[in-house]
């Protein structure tokens, strides 16, 4: 089974700003892309090899449009960092998806 096939939802790739916080750390990146269960973000230049599990991503669309949610690390790879929204969020996950779809986009 690929990869994709392994994905439960649909990805958009997309282009924003992000700010993930691990261990009280703030990291800038950008969204590479987006679905319901999870984010792809840019790697940090400065990420650190022992960044826990568990982060807190801020996805940033302009001044006044900033969305944090919880997510877990599921890939992390050379150039970017595979994300999954911890779960009970799912309101703040439809307004994620909602904010994004002002941004232009293809599915992946």
């Amino acid at each position: 089974m690929s990869y994709a096939e392994k994905r439960r939802h649909p990805r958009l790739a997309i282009y924003s700003a992000a700010l993930a916080v691990c261990n009280g750390e703030g990291y800038l990146s950008d969204v590479k892309d987006l679905s319901q269960g999870g984010a792809c973000i840019g790697r940090p230049k400065n990420w650190p090899a022992d960044a826990t599990a568990a982060c807190r991503v801020y996805f940033i669309f302009d001044q006044e449009t900033v969305i944090g949610l919880d997510a877990r690390i599921v890939r992390n790879g050379s150039e970017d960092i595979g994300l999954e929204f911890a779960s009970g969020q799912e309101q703040r996950i439809e307004s994620l998806l909602y904010e994004s779809r002002f941004l232009d986009k293809d599915t992946l």
